[in-house]
């Protein structure tokens, strides 16, 4: 195992705290989780603790010679991952460049939006801080962990990684003692399915009882913003109520197109279909994820990741995921753990959804195996065991090399 592992990032988050806790368990005080940034008060507002006292984090934004011990850890440590500000990443990383020391770069895709308003990011990007040369070159010790299935695509496009790009992501917490989602006896997937989902073994009874769930719950949740289109959901409500089905639907956040959701869930009549509660903190979210039976997650492509798909998957949810968002390619296979819906196509989605409770069965079926793919192969623990078997490989390495066809650290293809 590598001596000493280093991740830089903006700050600690419920997102990347289990697979930080699991990197201390397996390091002890040789890992260290850099946090260039405080804590955001926002974040403080609606429930979320500062993340940033965990004992393994850093806090380099103290003080100058925070900063300076920080950037000491960055050159001396065996591995470094840096997410977070591209430029002030690659220039952290320059001198460890230089040497030749084993270095990750962990990112989501760049190019979200209009191309007017990418086109700036996308020169800083092609100049790359100084580091494009290593990114380029395949004897150089540089590689890219993928928080995003088209990030692969986007580096490539600018001759970054090629060849070079793993996939990676968020990975929020699978299993916790204090969820009760009661067992049952259950079969296995079928082998077909299994091998699909990549799963492992089920032993450690990731098949739970579904059926306990509120029958015909649809849950959606995140920042009520525009390219997170909770609009289609509202569609999709009055769609499911003309064709005479029985639901209910919780839309859970808050943000800037909240009053327009609001209102427009007035307008439709859809005030006893759908609830807007607001905010929730992290471990409610997660409860009523637990209590509902299919999650509709609608953004574009602007979601660069969007942990709530690893949530939603490890409770169990029927997922109907937008094709754009950028988790969704790597940890949903259609028809088997998820589903899939054209990009902003409310009637596909919709369509997606009716099937879904016209069919009780199909949603717990999806529910388990969404569970048993998150728990056996996109979890904190296998995520952390792959890295360091990664990165033991590539240290001693003198080019990429493949460990996996699927899951954490298998080689991320160009999509």
């Amino acid at each position: 195992m590598m001596k000493k592992l280093v991740f830089v990032s903006n700050f600690m988050n419920h997102h990347q705290k289990a697979l930080a806790e699991n990197f201390a368990d397996m390091y002890g005080d040789d890992y260290v989780f850099i946090a260039t940034t405080p804590f955001p008060q926002d974040r403080g507002e609606i429930g979320y603790r500062d993340m940033n006292q965990e004992p393994f984090v850093f806090r380099a934004y103290e003080s100058p010679a925070a900063m300076t011990e920080a950037q000491r850890m960055i050159d001396e440590a065996e591995c470094v991952v840096v997410g977070g500000t591209v430029g002030n990443s690659i220039s952290s990383v320059l001198g460890r460049l230089a040497e030749n020391k084993l270095t990750f770069l962990y990112a989501e895709r760049f190019w979200k939006g209009p191309l007017w308003k990418d086109a700036v990011r996308l020169v800083k990007y092609l100049v790359f801080k100084g580091g494009r040369r290593y990114a380029r070159s395949r004897e150089s010790k540089f590689y890219l962990l993928c928080a995003s299935a088209f990030a692969a695509w986007d580096y490539s496009m600018c001759g970054l990684f090629r060849g070079k790009a793993y996939r990676w992501g968020y990975f929020p917490e699978t299993v916790r003692e204090d969820r009760q989602i009661p067992r049952i006896e259950a079969p296995r997937i079928n082998e077909d399915k299994a091998a699909s989902c990549g799963q492992a073994d089920s032993s450690n009874g990731s098949a739970k009882n579904l059926s306990k769930k509120r029958q015909g719950s649809i849950l959606w949740a995140g920042r009520f913003l525009e390219w997170k289109h909770p609009e289609l959901a509202v569609l999709v409500a009055r769609n499911l109520r003309e064709m005479g089905l029985d639901f209910t639907m919780k839309m859970v956040g808050s943000g800037e197109v909240h009053d327009k959701t609001a209102r427009m869930v007035a307008d439709l009549g859809l005030g006893d279909k759908i609830e807007l509660p607001g905010a929730f903190p992290a471990d409610k979210m997660r409860e009523e994820m637990d209590a509902s039976q299919i999650f509709l997650f609608t953004s574009d492509r602007g979601e660069g990741w969007g942990a709530v798909l690893n949530e939603s998957m490890s409770s169990g949810c029927a997922v109907v995921a937008g094709e754009k968002i950028g988790s969704v390619p790597f940890l949903i296979k259609d028809g088997v753990n998820g589903l899939i819906f054209r990009d902003r196509d409310a009637d596909d989605l919709t369509a997606k959804v009716a099937g879904l409770l016209r069919d009780p069965g199909r949603i717990e079926t999806l529910g388990q195996n969404a569970r048993e793919t998150l728990v056996n192969v996109w979890s904190p623990q296998e995520a952390a065991r792959r890295f360091v078997r990664l990165a033991e490989e590539l240290d001693k390495s003198t080019g990429p090399v493949s460990l996996w066809e699927d899951g954490p650290c298998s080689v991320a293809p160009v999509i």
